[in-house]
């Protein structure tokens, strides 16, 4: 059974949207700090953090501004000798380094003393290599929160404002590493460019850092999200105004597709991860952060059906003409897979039967459960097969070598006590070697 680690809570609280990337005259922006205070409150954002270059706003100069309600959270942008990065929440000035690494161990020591701070990679696919930070560094660097996978102000230069690629190289690595999206604004035609939109308890700092820290927000150039919630083994999101939206996985595979403001999907077992793109007019945008999957406990070797009576090799026309009547029938010699702790582990080697020449055989095993419910049947083949459980057909399909451990999963109902499962083999003219056959209560 899988486990979905959804970072989003969204039982108390309202959306908050909010910019955590933006330069005032403290260093290279063009506009003071209450100018562009006004200006984002002026759009309706609920937070902002000034990150001048190598320059923290601490919160004593917060309060000489007028906030116009905005929760105000300090942060600079660390960018001398190196790519640059947002440190957010920060308290005080922590120097500079040549290396990235340690500015982020910095960060990492002050947040253990102190329950505050966090950092962000700015911009990845920025200048004309799209490189200013590497898929190399992002994996060897630790200690960051997440990514920009939007900054507003690349549009204008050299690169991609968009870093979907490398987020999706991180995570399908294992990274657990949120999304973000930000202005980077230096001028007033920058503001309001992409924002996050975070889903706090309440309209405070803490609460909407404990949020972001948590991934419990989303990223925006102009779709809204309304709602994101996982059920069983299905994930529904809804939104307000999305005309298309991508459910997407592992290096940034689409496995859904669909034109409409709401999506709904089952979770693929062998995915490490679940994210949600959606699109409206024009470049309006949203990215979800990821769900991730893992699986609730891990099977053992033993899993594997070992006990099985299988038949002589029949000259059967095709699998079409196969029935498990047939296979109980024919099905009278004793046959056992692989034992566990061998290369073969679980293997059912039927090639003592089949002398690897053209034809079909059936296998057959018996497995007891305690009570009645959903099962997960995985199977490895190498040549086309059929399987029923309990007389119900619920897998046919083709095969290719080599067999593979749990290529194919099926949901299939069993029953309390005894459940027969019965599998028609082709050889695959004879190139064949056998099966794996594992099944599992899940519910």
């Amino acid at each position: 059974m899988i486990r979905i680690k959804n970072p989003y809570d969204l039982r108390k609280g309202f959306w908050i949207k909010g910019n955590l990337h933006t330069h005032t005259t403290r260093s290279d922006g063009t506009l003071s700090p209450q100018d562009v205070v006004d200006r984002y409150a002026k759009l309706g954002y609920g937070f902002l953090s000034f990150s001048d270059h190598d320059n923290m706003a601490t919160e004593n100069e917060h309060r000489k501004l007028n906030s116009n309600g905005l929760i105000l959270i300090p942060g600079t942008e660390i960018s001398i000798n190196g790519p640059h990065l947002l440190y957010i929440d920060c308290e005080k000035d922590i120097g500079q380094s040549s290396c990235r690494q340690e500015i982020l161990n910095r960060i990492s020591e002050i947040f253990r003393q102190t329950g505050r701070g966090f950092a962000v990679i700015n911009h990845p696919d920025w200048e004309n290599q799209f490189n200013h930070c590497t898929i190399e560094q992002l994996m060897e660097w630790t200690g960051y929160l997440g990514i920009e996978i939007y900054n507003g102000v690349i549009g204008r230069l050299d690169g991609s404002p968009y870093a979907v690629n490398k987020w999706d190289m991180l995570l399908s690595r294992g990274r657990k590493v949120w999304g973000f999206a930000n202005d980077d604004s230096h001028r007033p035609d920058e503001i309001g460019f992409g924002w996050n939109v975070v889903f706090a308890r309440e309209k405070t700092k803490q609460a909407i850092v404990d949020a972001i820290m948590k991934g419990n927000f989303y990223c925006s150039t102009g779709v809204v999200i309304r709602w994101i919630e996982c059920s069983g083994e299905r994930i529904y999101l809804e939104t307000e105004n999305a005309k298309k939206i991508a459910a997407i996985r592992d290096v940034g595979r689409r496995f859904s597709v669909v034109y409409n403001s709401s999506i709904e999907v089952e979770v693929p077992h062998e995915a490490k991860y679940v994210r949600f793109e959606c699109w409206a007019e024009a470049e309006q945008m949203a990215w979800t952060q990821p769900i991730f999957i893992s699986l609730e406990e891990t099977s053992s070797e033993m899993d594997y059906v070992s006990q099985w009576l299988v038949s002589e090799l029949l000259d059967i026309e095709c699998l079409d003409k196969t029935t498990p009547s047939e296979a109980i029938k024919y099905a009278n010699s004793p046959i056992t897979c692989h034992p566990a702790g061998t290369v073969l582990s679980g293997f059912v080697d039927t090639r003592e039967k089949t002398n690897l020449q053209k034809g079909i055989i059936y296998l057959v095993s018996n497995v007891n459960f305690e009570k009645t419910g959903k099962a997960l049947l995985s199977l490895g083949y190498d040549g086309p097969i059929r399987v029923w459980i309990n007389g119900n057909e619920v897998f046919y399909g083709p095969g290719t070598n080599p067999a593979i451990r749990d290529r194919t999963k099926i949901y299939t109902h069993t029953q309390k006590g005894n459940n027969q499962i019965v599998i028609a083999f082709d050889t695959n003219n004879g190139k064949a070697w056998g099966i794996f056959c594992k099944i599992k209560q899940v519910i």
